[in-house]
């Protein structure tokens, strides 16, 4: 015999049906208070991920030995590329010795010769990239067994190459499009670059940061210098550029560099912002010193820039471009012999030998005074991703200020927090640990809300 439900129970089956939705509403309201309480207090002293100088120096646009395979007849190298090679040229001591198809060199088996022979893997079609070069000697089983050790392997390899597994991102990953600024600004900054600051597709990396800080210090002069309006700080980098060339705004180095970066990727330069700073219980203190680093597909390495001084780039006795941790390092050991440093000599180096408005090679150390200053051993470097927009920090109303600046923020908060690299350790991967928790628990409590309602909903049909 069937009974109808009397209307206390059907009372009490709904009041039963709703408290799971509500004991998961509640939930998802303290996490979403939790995660506002985060931002209030968000520690953006430790608003960074600390990662290696591997992730940030070698980009997926060069090619990185992954793992070396043992195959028959010899040694295959595979490789993490955002390229797709046809084939391989293999050279040895600077001749063709063989060829292979496919994305990874192979290097055939040197029976009759154990001793270190040099090799140069170059891909295919010609001028598709950098080629790997190294050193390889095959060890037979005959040699381990004299000097009385198990066989680990077949060959022993020494290159200079990128090499191992870790976190790695494209180059595009620094590079800012700019898509929140008006079409109309873009035309203006392309025709500044081309007009004024004289840039041309054939110019060279380095030609190209030559011409830039010859504009930006003869444009801009003396007056832009100084303490930044504080609206100017959050402003985007073409608005800040055009109130310090038209006298009404100043900036520190961060300004300097924002505006620097806005035309250097306008010019076709793969350039990013880099930010280094005073630090307290390994914590990062804004007030230290802001700059730029620019990829130089010419060697296949970032090279520091600081817009700030009309420091163009440094090199090694090599004539190789220098990035912000290789200075370090030399600042720590006081290794600067035959390191140079080319400036624009103008009304910021006085005292500097050359002539007026020209370029000078000078000795590092003469010109290198901000790396002195600001790169000392318990520095934290931060590297920042797109959007070329300032950190809002403790001033929440900024958020507001426009769409770009609000997403960027809150991408930046969550998801792409800017790259680090310290000598010792900090509390931000622990920050950023901490802000996913967060995040996660809260969708997933609103996900169990909207669950619980929908379970609801067919049980009340039913």
């Amino acid at each position: 015999m069937d009974f109808a439900p009397t209307p206390a129970s059907a009372a009490a089956s709904y009041r039963g049906s709703i408290r799971p939705v509500v004991l998961w509403a509640v939930l998802a309201l303290g996490l979403l208070v939790a995660n506002v309480i985060h931002i209030v207090t968000r520690s953006w002293e430790s608003s960074f991920y600390q990662t290696s100088y591997a992730t940030i120096y070698f980009p997926t646009d060069v090619p990185t030995i992954l793992e070396w395979h043992e195959r028959e007849g010899g040694i295959e190298a595979e490789l993490n590329w955002i390229k797709n090679p046809d084939g391989w040229v293999i050279l040895k001591s600077g001749e063709p010795h063989t060829s292979n198809d496919g994305p990874f060199p192979f290097f055939p088996e040197l029976e009759d010769d154990i001793g270190w022979n040099n090799y140069t893997a170059i891909p295919q079609p010609a001028g598709i990239g950098a080629p790997i070069e190294l050193e390889l000697r095959f060890l037979p089983s005959d040699y381990w067994d004299s000097v009385g050790l198990p066989r680990p392997s077949s060959y022993m390899i020494r290159t200079d190459s990128p090499h191992g597994r870790f976190d790695q991102y494209p180059i595009s990953e620094w590079i800012d499009n700019y898509a929140y600024l008006a079409t109309e600004d873009l035309t203006e900054i392309d025709r500044i670059l081309t007009e004024e600051v004289g840039i041309n597709e054939s110019d060279g990396t380095l030609r190209k940061l030559e011409k830039l800080t010859v504009h930006f210090r003869d444009a801009l002069g003396t007056r832009c210098r100084g303490n930044p309006d504080h609206d100017d700080r959050w402003r985007d980098p073409f608005l800040i550029y055009q109130n310090m060339r038209s006298g009404e705004g100043q900036g520190y180095c961060t300004q300097h560099a924002q505006i620097f970066l806005l035309f250097a990727n306008r010019a076709g330069l793969l350039s990013r912002l880099v930010v280094t700073a005073r630090t307290k219980d390994n914590n990062f203190i804004y007030t230290g010193h802001s700059w730029v680093e620019t990829w130089v597909p010419e060697q296949g390495r970032w090279a520091w820039n600081d817009p700030s001084f009309a420091l163009i780039y440094a090199l090694d006795p090599k004539g190789v471009v220098l990035n912000s941790v290789d200075l370090s390092h030399l600042r720590k050991h006081g290794a600067w012999e035959g390191v140079t440093g080319r400036i624009y000599k103008d009304w910021g180096w006085p005292d500097i030998v050359g002539e007026e408005k020209s370029f000078v090679d000078a000795p590092f150390p003469e010109v290198g005074g901000v790396v002195q200053r600001q790169f000392f051993n318990s520095a934290i470097y931060k590297w920042r991703r797109p959007p070329n927009v300032e950190d809002f920090r403790s001033d929440y109303t900024l958020l507001f200020k426009n769409w770009e600046f609000f997403w960027g923020n809150l991408e930046r908060y969550y998801f792409k927090p800017p790259l680090a690299i310290a000598n010792y350790p900090t509390e931000g991967n622990r920050t950023y640990f901490i802000r996913h928790i967060l995040l996660w628990s809260f969708l997933a409590a609103l996900f169990g809300v909207i669950l619980s309602r929908r379970i609801n909903r067919r049980a009340k049909r039913s």
